[in-house]
This record gives C-alpha cells, structure tokens and sequence, in this order.
C-alpha cells in the first residue's frame, strides 16, 4: 500500500511540472516515473514470487514506506514553493503502517524521515537555495509534531488492530471449544448421541446410494451398577474413560463410536459386513475381559454386544432397533456375549 502513495505522489509530480512548480525537464520526469513504476512492479514481482516469505516482514511494509518516503524527499528537492505541500505526501505514507508497523517499527521509519529532512535541508544549502533560517526552523518544527501526530495515531490503530486479532482468535477458539462440547460426551470424549444420530443420517445416505454398507453394534458394560457401588462413581467414571480408550484403538480411523448414556455405546463400523464386525467385536470382547482396570484391584468387566447390519432403504432407527434387540437377547442369554439380528 505505501507503493500506492508513491504512484500517487508521481502524478503530483506531474501535476506541479506541467503548472511550471518543478525544475526537473522532461527527460528527468520520465525518468523518475520509470523508476517508481519500476519500483512498484518490483515489489509486486517480489511477493508473487514468495521471495517476500525470505524476510522477517514478508509485508515488506518497512520497505516500502522507506522507499515512498524516499521519493518524496528527492522530488521535494526540485520544488520550491511546494516543498511542504509535497511533504506531507511523507504524512501519508506514515498512515499506512498502520496496518503492520509496531513501536519499534515506527521508530525506524520516523528516523529515517529525520534523516531524509535533514539531507534535504544540507542539499538544498550545498545548491545555494535562498533559505530563511527562521522560516526552516518552523516548517521543520511543525513537521516533526505532524509526523509525531500521525506516528501516535497510527500506534494506536495498530494496537486496535492487534487487540482485535486477538479477541477474534479467542473467540474463534471458544466457538470450536462450544462446537466440540456440542458433539462429544464430557466424560469420556466419545461422540455424543445427538451428533451420532446425525452421523447415522449420513451413513444411510451414502448407503443408498450404492456400494457402500455399514454395521451398527450396540454394547452395554455388564453389571456397571455394582462398579459404582463396589469402587465409588469417580472410579466408575475412570472405568468409562478407560473403556473408551479401548473402544477408540479397537475401531478404524472410517468407524466411529458414541456414547448413548450410562454404559451404553454404540459402535458404527462402516464397509464391513455382519462377519467382519463378529471378529472385531469378539477381539474387543476378549480385551475388556483381560483388561486391568485403574484403582479398581480384582475387578473383571465384560460387554454384552448387539449387532445389526443396515439394510438398503430402510431407516436406521429400524437398524437401531434390530440391534437393540439382539442387545436385549445377549443380556438376557447370560451377558458377555455377542448377538447378531
């Protein structure tokens, strides 16, 4: 953006040379419109080149405003009653670090503006330029406080700007952190049934489109009740979190696994069949009944498993259904047992 203020303050130029203010000729005229238009596609050739990422302000903003400020010195050199008129063009180019600069930032380019003053003032003197001392001194005065002016001005809407992209960041995590809690379950970290159901009406879409099968499991940790009374609610709850881990490093990275509340789970194991789904429930079976439970010494948990394959067009809730019922049988059969309907 502050190469903008150069191609801004060219034309200017152009317009103090062709009312007779600048003492360049012609030639010296297009050859400082070649040099900023060149300047200009340069530092565009440079970012689309990513060449800018080399640098510690891929912005190059420091660059940029120290060049435009640059140019409006060297062309003030060539006015006379416009010299403070084309100064100000400075003021602008100061503006435009408000979008990147910092304190530290500031400072640089406000010294190197003292700096281009200061040479402008000594070139002017070594040419021989009818100058008042008093006057000077005035001019440099009142630019100083307008430099400072726009300096503090420009801090604060970086400070603006930087309190902004902080509180959006803050927001945007609390609304992933609302997003996640919306779709897993507190305790154990596993999806929740109201983001199950949801992805139930995925996967039964994508079913009925063809060449594609999914297997719903349901599984209730027998005799829970007794956990609780036995070891305490805080040991049953680590029991849960303990269960969910295995249940994650049981299933693939496509499967997915809620708790519908309490002890109850429900496992989607998708492009499988019913026998696929007996092994991996079999291997999980087995794993919880050897699995060594924390702070719970002695205690042995098994799984009641119901199974139910979806079936092309129906609803899910009837798959849901058919699995809760081969659910209802493995627990009234004796419990830790698998149960396909």
């Amino acid at each position: 953006m502050a190469s903008t203020a150069s191609l801004l303050h060219l034309l200017l130029c152009w317009l103090a040379f062709s009312a007779g203010f600048m003492s360049l000729h012609l030639a010296g005229m297009l050859v400082l419109s070649f040099i900023v238009l060149s300047s200009c596609v340069l530092f565009l050739l440079v970012i689309w080149l990513n060449l800018n990422l080399r640098f510690r302000d891929p912005s190059l903003t420091t660059a940029q405003m120290c060049w435009a400020i640059g140019v409006v010195f060297f062309t003030a050199y060539f006015v006379e009653t416009l010299r403070m008129l084309f100064l100000m063009m400075a003021l602008v180019v100061m503006m435009f670090g408000a979008f990147r600069l910092r304190l530290a930032g500031y400072v640089r380019v406000g010294l190197f503006t003292a700096a281009c003053y200061v040479g402008l003032l000594v070139s002017l003197w070594a040419r021989g330029a009818v100058m008042d001392g008093r006057v000077e001194l005035i001019q440099a005065f009142e630019f100083a406080v307008l430099m400072l002016g726009v300096c503090i001005l420009g801090l604060e809407m970086s400070n603006l700007r930087n309190m902004l992209q902080v509180r959006n960041r803050d927001l945007q995590q609390a609304l992933e952190r609302i997003q996640l809690l919306a779709i897993t379950d507190e305790l154990t970290g596993l999806y929740n049934r109201r983001f199950a159901n949801d992805l139930l009406a995925q996967q039964k879409s994508l079913a009925d489109r063809g060449n594609y099968s999914f297997v719903l499991c349901l599984v209730d940790l027998d005799l829970f009740k007794s956990v609780n009374d036995r070891f305490g609610h805080g040991n049953g709850d680590a029991v849960l979190k303990q269960l969910a881990q295995l249940f994650r490093h049981a299933v693939r990275d496509v499967d997915f696994v809620a708790r519908l509340g309490g002890e109850e789970f429900l496992l989607l194991l998708s492009h499988t069949d019913v026998t696929g789904a007996e092994l991996v429930l079999e291997r999980l079976r087995q794993g919880v009944r050897n699995t060594e439970w924390q702070d719970c010494l002695g205690l042995r948990l098994s799984l009641s498993v119901g199974v139910s394959a979806y079936r092309p067009v129906e609803d899910w809730e009837d798959t849901m259904l058919r699995a809760d019922g081969a659910l209802y049988q493995a627990k009234n059969g004796g419990r830790d047992q698998v149960v396909v309907l």
